[in-house]
């Protein structure tokens, strides 16, 4: 059992590295903040929480001797991975929860693909707007010059 003084040093480490490791942003400023007293990896609960990123199928080794991994046949382990405050987080994701989170992670890439869609839609319809706005302003030009020219 390694002694407290340890335990404290290598704390303080981990999180000096950890702070050293947070790029800070001036648009996702706060969440970094947030990310600085927050050290464990939580999953996100709803679909609503995944901003970005995917679920993968990931082959590993554990490293045991007597393993089936030694042999070369190795582990199979679902991950989530996505970026927070632009640092990779690769998350573990347990073989009972891989169907609800596959779902939920297909759920927010829908919503993802959706938003882009109204995007793409709405910049459209404002292109037209502005090109319709520009014609009126470029018509009522025109009829005031009409009517001034025919006033005097």
């Amino acid at each position: 059992m390694a002694s407290s003084p340890k335990i404290a040093k290598r704390a303080a480490k981990c999180l000096f590295r950890f702070e050293k490791k947070i790029l800070h942003t001036k648009d996702e400023g706060e969440r970094c903040e947030e990310m600085k007293t927050k050290t464990t990896k939580v999953l996100p609960k709803t679909a609503g929480e995944i901003i970005n990123g995917g679920l993968y199928l990931q082959r590993v080794r554990c490293g045991k001797q007597n393993c089936k991994c030694a042999r070369g046949e190795t582990h199979s382990a679902y991950y989530f991975f996505t970026r927070r405050c632009g640092k990779l987080v690769k998350l573990y994701v347990r073989k009972s929860e891989v169907s609800a989170f596959s779902e939920m992670v297909n759920l927010a890439s829908a919503e993802r693909a959706q938003r882009r869609e109204s995007a793409r839609t709405s910049g459209a319809l404002l292109k037209h707007l502005r090109e319709s706005s520009r014609e009126y302003e470029q018509m009522t030009k025109l009829y005031k010059e009409q009517y001034f020219n025919e006033q005097s």
